[in-house]
């Protein structure tokens, strides 16, 4: 019974270990590891070695795959630029297989006592330290984990039921796949379920063959049971965990059959490889998932355009027909659980909804002077509100989903700038609503120069809250929408005097009254430094 116990000890601790690694590894990243991704992206071999790296550092292929829809839906990246990343990362884990292979709790103690005078020094009262202080211990965590599991299973192995369950399971290759497949699809981590057979393997209870058959069901089950998980994603997370799924199952059915052709045909291909190492058998399994891992990357390289193709297919976008102007562009559906990367997708939305600013005045002008993209007054202010209100939504669950203190502070920030734009839209739309109220000719020439200058101090704003603004850019947006109270006095005064009529009087007032507010929001936005240029 004690080994038992013991046994679902380690298990506790190997997955309260992964856990806590992930989690500190992608606070300690926050939105810089995505910007660094993003931009690494279209360099050669760049989403390989990337992927490599992120799936060593966080040990989860899922968190990656997270990562990486979070970049597709941010238009930071296509979905063939961002798919290599998903079989690599899966390379990256075998990191986890490798260190578990060897008899690591000398290192767990260490990070333990490590851990332990860091916090009675109070380390982690400084912010920046705290994850990776918690990512070693989760590490420690871990490897303790491992260790005891490995104790378990040498008190086990005297059982005969035991014996006997794991010698029917390894002289059935079926058998041996179809458990792979289950904890695979449980688990959701292959590497975990080969971590889980090391002991066995370790105490001689298990050969090479029957774990070659579980580690490729449990690449199998991974890669079905992500099909589950992307039920409730948005629709670019779905696209990219079908085709990474389709991927990783090209991939292993690839391996299977090479594994049939050796143990049936007798030709020496991945087994005889791993056999010949110079090592013992536990290190032998952990070459066998890394070779595994690579194999099915490699297979990605080949058909991964293809699967990518077919997963746009399998999955159209229901909003297509939409104009893409008047839906969101950026933002995901269902829960926030990335603070950081919730802000860079609120942050990009704002800009494309603050580059439409200009747009609101298409009714007024010309029809050479409109945008290519010209909409209604009406359908143009209700695909705006539509997206703000979708922004604001998800900016609450980004607020909610307990975010760093820097990260609190710029989402909280870019709220205040939400509100600022919402409060913008809704001037310009009476403006445009109270000049249009007007008959064309009777329209003075005034109210014509009003509209251009609005017109124009919009085109500046856009510039100046873009992604690419500068200091200058602002600088020269706050000089053009100054504080100029007494001019509009005199404008709305000389509007009211050609024309006497209570209706137009009201829409003329009414047309100045909105035009200030527009400046004085927009100089708002523009005295916030940080508008545009995170």
């Amino acid at each position: 019974m004690q080994d038992w116990i013991t046994g679902f000890a380690g298990l506790g601790l190997l997955f309260i270990g992964l856990r806590m690694v992930g989690a500190e590894v992608q606070q300690l990243a926050g939105g810089r590891a995505r910007a660094w991704i993003a931009a690494t992206l279209l360099r050669p071999v760049a989403p390989q070695v990337v992927g490599m790296i992120s799936g060593a550092c966080s040990q989860s292929a899922g968190a990656v795959t997270f990562a990486a829809a979070g970049l597709v839906a941010a238009g930071a990246a296509t979905l063939g630029q961002a798919l290599p990343l998903l079989p690599w990362s899966s390379v990256g884990t075998s990191l986890l297989v490798l260190a578990a292979a060897i008899d690591l709790r000398l290192m767990a103690f260490v990070l333990f006592g490590s851990v332990g005078c860091a916090l009675l020094l109070q380390v982690d009262r400084r912010a920046r330290l705290r994850p990776a202080l918690y990512g070693l211990l989760g590490l420690g965590l871990l490897l303790f984990g491992v260790g005891l599991l490995k104790t378990a299973v040498n008190g086990l192995k005297a059982d005969p039921q035991v014996v006997a369950v794991l010698v029917v399971a390894g002289g059935s290759f079926s058998l041996a796949l179809l458990l792979g497949v289950v904890s695979g699809g449980l688990l959701q981590s292959a590497q975990v379920a080969t971590v889980l057979l090391l002991p066995l393997v370790q105490t001689g209870l298990l050969d090479l063959p029957p774990v070659a058959a579980v580690i490729y069901g449990a690449c199998l089950g991974t890669g079905f049971g992500r099909l589950f998980v992307a039920g409730s994603m948005d629709l670019a997370s779905r696209r990219l965990t079908l085709a990474g799924a389709l991927v990783r199952v090209v991939g292993t059915v690839l391996l299977i059959l090479l594994h049939l052709v050796e143990v049936h045909a007798g030709v020496p291909l991945l087994l005889a490889l791993v056999q010949r190492a110079p090592v013992d058998l536990g290190l032998q399994v952990g070459l066998l998932y890394l070779i595994s891992q690579v194999m099915i990357a490699l297979a990605g390289e080949a058909v991964g355009p293809a699967l990518a193709a077919r997963a746009v297919r399998w999955l159209p976008d229901p909003q297509a027909r939409e104009p893409a102007a008047l839906r969101p562009a950026h933002l995901p559906t269902g829960e926030v659980r990335d603070p950081a990367g919730a802000y860079l997708l609120c942050q990009l939305e704002w800009t494309r909804l603050a580059a439409f600013l200009p747009h609101y005045l298409d009714d007024l002008l010309a029809p050479e002077e409109r945008s290519a993209e010209a909409f209604s007054l009406a359908r143009r202010h209700v695909g705006s509100t539509t997206i703000l209100s979708a922004l604001e939504s998800y900016l609450v669950g980004a607020l909610r989903a307990e975010p760093s203190a820097g990260d609190l502070e710029a989402l909280v920030r870019l709220r205040t700038r939400v509100s600022l734009l919402r409060a913008l839209q809704a001037s310009l739309h009476g403006f445009a609503q109270d000049v249009g109220a007007l008959p064309a000719m009777e329209r003075p020439a005034r109210v014509e120069r009003l509209v251009h200058g609005l017109h124009a101090v919009l085109g500046v704003a856009a510039e100046a809250l873009g992604p690419r603004a500068t200091e200058e850019d602002r600088r020269t947006l706050r000089s053009i929408t100054a504080e100029r109270g007494a001019l509009m006095e005199q404008v709305r005064q000389s509007l009211l005097e050609p024309d006497g009529r209570r209706v137009s009087a009201e829409h003329l007032v009414d047309a100045t009254l909105h035009f200030e507010k527009c400046l004085w929001l927009l100089r708002r936005l523009a005295e916030d430094g940080t508008a545009g240029a995170e």
